[in-house]
């Protein structure tokens, strides 16, 4: 697939999308593939997919993968329900500097 873009003027943008990471939220990374992703031709839409997941935080990448979407926007969707998921399960810590243990925030 890279070698297709090697010679032609889409690999700038080609490289950009296939190199491009999450940083923030799936909501926002997923509007920063978009952008990308519709500059970008003749890609068949599994490959968009891989490359899309290549481009999520590793705990979603896993779990997205794992799914195996079969389009892209079920992909966008999965990673979106995943990180919610891994949103709601992580507990509140906060670090006691007297012992050094980590205990779970109690909220009211």
């Amino acid at each position: 697939m890279i070698t297709h873009y090697e010679d032609t003027k889409s690999n700038t943008l080609f490289s950009q999308l296939i190199n491009l990471k999450q940083k923030g939220s799936m909501v926002e990374h997923t509007e920063d593939f978009q952008k990308l992703n519709i500059r970008v031709n003749d890609i068949l839409e599994e490959y968009r997919i891989y490359v899309f997941i290549g481009t999520l935080k590793d705990n979603i990448q896993d779990e997205v993968h794992l799914w195996e979407p079969d389009s892209l926007e079920n992909a966008f969707r999965l990673a979106r329900k995943i990180e919610s998921k891994i949103m709601v399960t992580k507990k509140p810590t906060t670090y006691n500097y007297k012992d050094g243990t980590v205990v779970a925030l109690s909220l009211p």
